[in-house]
């Protein structure tokens, strides 16, 4: 089962900042997960949010800043443990760390509503920028159309389905979905993570991941009803003491 780096190692460092993925190698981990953003100038950042609210306590907007205004504020102002400063990071920067080291790379793409118009061809040119990166890279997004400008894109890019509020109810129409879209992986949310779930999603023929694993408790049980791959911000989340 692949312990997924949630953000870098965000469990220990202000979560998607250079110092959260140069932790997270050197812990071991070999498997990445990052959300994508744009600025108003077209740079490709990694940050969890649209805007700053919740990392810098600002409001603004990445997609109404310019990579000069998003850099000057401090993304780790919400880490009590170290809120020293850390920028939002350039996409090429997180990738010099973390490509080397990586088996496997999940690039989530935050394009809700198409925020982020032409994004896809971006995103895509720098997965085939670096040697070797397309092959390990895998695109996903809550956004469907998102997922569906993609695979018209590429038809040999790996793309993992993601849905919002998905239920147990709704579990089955969604995989219907994800695999008219051509999609390997599902991921679902641990809450409805059970054996009987994730039994019918790899029956559907895809790899499946949860998050947000960060117990070793919860972790034990996901290997143990055959989950691929948990996102946890905690690389060394097997050994973790509860």
């Amino acid at each position: 089962m692949k312990i997924i780096s949630h953000r870098g190692a965000s469990g220990y460092s202000p979560e998607n900042t250079l110092k959260a993925f140069e932790l997270a190698v050197r812990m071991g981990s070999r498997d990445f997960e990052f959300d994508v953003h744009r600025t108003r100038d077209g740079k490709l950042v990694v940050h969890h949010d649209y805007d700053l609210s919740h990392t810098a306590g600002e409001p603004a907007r990445i997609s109404d800043l310019d990579y000069a205004e998003l850099s000057r504020l401090n993304a780790a102002a919400h880490f009590a443990a170290d809120p020293s400063f850390q920028r939002v990071p350039l996409l090429d920067e997180v990738l010099d760390i973390v490509a080397p080291a990586a088996d496997w790379i999940n690039f989530e793409v935050k394009n809700d509503g198409g925020v982020y118009p032409g994004i896809e061809p971006e995103v895509l040119a720098a997965l085939k920028a670096r040697p070797g990166l397309f092959e390990k890279s895998l695109v996903s997004t809550f956004d469907h159309d998102t997922l569906r400008r993609f695979r018209a894109l590429s038809p040999q890019l790996r793309l993992g389905w993601l849905g919002h509020g998905l239920s147990e109810v709704l579990l089955a129409p969604a995989l219907l979905k994800a695999r008219a879209l051509g999609a390997v992986n599902f991921h679902l949310a641990l809450r409805i993570a059970f054996g009987a779930n994730v039994a019918l999603i790899k029956k559907a023929g895809f790899a499946v991941c949860v998050y947000t694993v960060n117990s070793a408790k919860d972790a034990l049980r996901m290997r143990e009803i055959g989950v691929d791959g948990v996102f946890s911000n905690y690389p060394d989340i097997m050994e973790k003491k509860e």
